[in-house]
């Protein structure tokens, strides 16, 4: 999994951020029969993190999958953050680099920091102390925050540069991206899922359309429809996907679901057909994958929307039975991948019931 920070071109000091990933705190494990699937692989995820009290320290957007992210860390990790670019195409990072997941950090504020006491706003301002640089250190709204990452996601057009765009949607269904312009740096591209859930969450009106840096007329619902399509028609592959928002679309399409009022069952259909379907995996990428598997998973199952049949229940439940043994051991395991995987299993144990 990539670092968080982006490098400059030079060289990139090893700061260990980990990616972001924006979600509520996972409830905390609660009792459950012997019999329920995956009951055993989460108690043993369970006791890996706990052998490892400092696992999260620098990691709040993984810690809030599995406990609440308190105030005081989240303000001493945003220490070190600052804001690079200009008016409309701001971009988050350290002085080392910038983030390399779209929105990453905007959605972990919007997840996590509490000014007052309550969930921030549009109209709140943060104040980056990592530009030291600047004297007066002005708070920044998160709207301007916000606005500069509607201008700089896109909907690629294969086949053709980013730059040779120029107003052009594709014909074909296409994962949303985002592409950083940030004087001094060479423009990069990273995936946009937090993005997503972002404008899923706070446009008042997905149908509202703004041009983006180039000459693309968006809006949100036209991103949420190409990436539902994208899902539904992507095939199988056993590698890593190259565009990490296809790990999260679940739960992207989920939340968009659940604001347009959409059905679910094209979606539930596709994740059994495909993820849970699949057993062929990259060595390097198996618990990646494996353990978004699950949060997905936890999460269809957690939608009082979602039905299972006699047939899906089965087909889950012998599905966690063989995710144990494709766990033999958690010591080599990134936490940020523990995380995720645990965060899932939680979620199963909590609505067991659906699967009997």
């Amino acid at each position: 999994m990539r670092d968080l920070l982006r490098s400059r071109p030079q060289a990139l000091a090893s700061l260990l951020l980990a990616s972001l990933c924006v979600v509520p705190a996972a409830a905390a494990s609660r009792a459950v029969p012997a019999d329920v699937p995956g009951r055993a692989l989460a108690a043993r995820v369970e006791a890996e993190l706990a052998r490892r009290p400092d696992a999260f320290a620098n990691d709040p957007a993984h810690q809030s999958l599995v406990s609440p992210v308190p105030q005081p860390v989240l303000l001493e990790f945003m220490r070190q953050i600052r804001v690079f670019g200009a008016a409309g195409d701001l971009v988050l990072g350290t002085a080392h680099g910038l983030e390399t997941h779209g929105a990453g950090l905007l959605s972990l504020l919007f997840a996590t920091w509490r000014p007052e006491g309550r969930a921030p706003r549009m109209s709140d301002g943060f104040r980056f102390d990592g530009n030291r640089a600047d004297e007066d250190r002005a708070p920044v709204p998160l709207a301007a925050l916000y606005a500069s990452h509607r201008h700089q996601v896109y909907l690629p057009i294969p086949g053709v540069e980013t730059d040779e765009i120029r107003g052009a949607l594709p014909g074909t269904p296409q994962l949303p991206r985002m592409r950083f312009r940030v004087p001094g740096l060479t423009p990069f591209e990273v995936d946009s899922y937090h993005f997503l859930l972002l404008s899923i969450a706070h446009e008042p009106d997905l149908s509202a359309t703004w041009r983006n840096h180039v000459d693309q007329d968006l809006s949100a619902g036209l991103l949420l429809d190409h990436a539902r399509d994208f899902y539904l028609s992507s095939s199988d592959t056993p590698s890593e996907p190259a565009d990490h928002s296809r790990l999260h679309l679940v739960e992207v399409l989920l939340e968009a679901s659940r604001r347009r009022k959409q059905d679910l069952d094209a979606i539930q259909q596709r994740f059994l057909a495909v993820e849970l379907r699949r057993d062929a995996f990259d060595p390097t990428d198996e618990a990646l994958l494996l353990g978004h598997y699950a949060e997905s998973l936890g999460l269809l199952l957690a939608d009082p929307r979602t039905r299972w049949s006699v047939e899906e229940r089965g087909r889950v439940r012998a599905w966690l039975d063989r995710l144990d043994a494709r766990f033999p051991t958690l010591e080599s395991e990134p936490e940020r991948r523990l995380a995720h995987l645990l965060r899932g299993l939680r979620l199963v144990q909590k609505h067991a019931d659906r699967l009997h």
